[in-house]
């Protein structure tokens, strides 16, 4: 199967290679493409007229065993450094304790051009942030996008843009999965990658007891879109102990499983802390680990338009106003905007539900639905087509 070339990610690169200050660190969810990204922005770099010999590349998870150390790491670099602009690519740097360090010291002595990915937030983000603070930049990784899944599986005369979405929304967008396969070789795949997140990202850095942290997981996917705390968490799962649950939502969140999305008020104007809702990086996971849940698309659908939104750059959290629910409030540089999302929106008591705590905010809002014929909506209020929300 062929690759998909992840422009927009190619483009961010590209666009700070000038900044040579900055060490520009890759993050996200293991197996969602950070590594292909990494050897894609290599080959452009040559195909732009860098010297292919000024480039070191190293895949850190395929040389654990020989670049073991901080002191490995740095010799590894120093000795292998050519010319006077050279450009480091580390993948998965998360692996070799002590990277951060020998990462400066190169980056310092050389004056490097330096790009690494990682799989989990706290080796990766808090440990820059310690040491290199305010010298590097975090570009998060995502699994496909729905134009991206479009390139993998292009609609035919058989199967349309809805139908596509639909397969989206139900297997996600994970690049190693293959459609075309059986799905369950699909979902043993995914479940592997969970498996390793577990294994390789949490387990060392916890004493871990999988049964709870099982329950744990089945209970949030259970409940993707729904607003929940830690206790009503603790309760649910059957775990209990809510200082548990904290800790390990918190490794799960750290891994890039899944997203904490905060309450915020709109009339307020001030972050809830006491309830939030939790979206999966990549919705196939349900699929996967839930084998024969029920298929709750709304939720599904819910998911995929916050994960989107992150992508494209907002700050999102779960609106709220006058105790009515507001699924998302998205912050850009231009300001809030609102946005509710159906599956359908045919019943009368859905639309209500959906238009009465958009009417009287000020700023763009909008409802995100699957209806080809949405109905009227309120003054200043856009019914968008799923569809047409993901490509646009």
């Amino acid at each position: 199967m062929s690759t998909i070339l992840r422009d927009s990610y190619l483009d961010e690169l590209m666009s700070y290679r000038k900044n040579t200050e900055l060490i520009k660190v890759l993050t996200g969810i293991r197996r969602c493409g950070k590594s292909v990204i990494l050897e894609q922005f290599r080959s452009l770099l040559v195909e732009s007229g860098v010297d292919e010999k000024s480039i070191i590349y190293l895949n850190l998870e395929e040389s654990r065993y020989t670049v073991d150390s901080e002191r490995a790491l740095y010799d590894y670099l120093d000795r292998n450094v050519v010319g006077r602009d050279p450009i480091i690519l580390l993948d998965e740097v998360q692996l070799v304790k002590g990277w951060e360090r020998a990462v400066d010291s190169i980056h310092v002595k050389h004056g490097a051009d330096i790009y690494i990915t990682g799989s989990n937030s706290e080796t990766v983000s808090e440990s820059l942030g310690t040491h290199l603070t305010g010298r590097f930049l975090e570009i998060h990784v995502f699994p496909f996008s729905f134009k991206e899944f479009l390139k993998r599986y292009p609609v035919t005369n058989d199967t349309g843009y809805t139908q596509r979405l639909i397969q989206f929304l139900r297997f996600g967008g994970m690049p190693i999965l293959d459609l075309n396969d059986d799905w369950r070789k699909n979902r043993i795949i995914l479940r592997g990658v969970y498996d390793s997140i577990i294994n390789y990202d949490i387990r060392p850095k916890m004493e871990l007891d999988q049964s709870i942290l099982d329950e744990l997981t089945r209970f949030m996917l259970s409940n993707i879109g729904n607003i929940t705390s830690v206790a009503n968490i603790a309760k649910g799962s059957f775990v209990g102990d809510q200082r548990t649950v904290d800790k390990y939502l918190s490794k799960l969140c750290g891994c890039f499983i899944f997203y904490n999305a905060d309450r915020y008020d709109v009339i307020g104007k001030e972050h809830l802390r006491t309830k939030a809702k939790y979206y999966l990086a990549d919705t196939g996971f349900r699929e996967a680990i839930l084998t024969g849940s029920e298929y709750n698309e709304g939720a599904l659908l819910e998911n995929a338009v916050y994960i989107e939104l992150l992508r494209r750059g907002y700050k999102v959290s779960v609106g709220s106003y006058k105790g009515k629910e507001i699924d998302f409030t998205a912050w850009s540089d231009a300001g809030p905007e609102f946005y509710q999302v159906c599956w359908s929106m045919t019943d009368e008591k859905t639309r209500k539900r959906e238009f009465d705590p958009l009417v009287k905010l000020d700023g763009k809002r909008y409802v995100i639905t699957m209806d080809r014929d949405p109905p009227v909506s309120p003054e200043g209020v856009e019914i968008i087509d799923a569809v047409d929300f993901f490509l646009s």
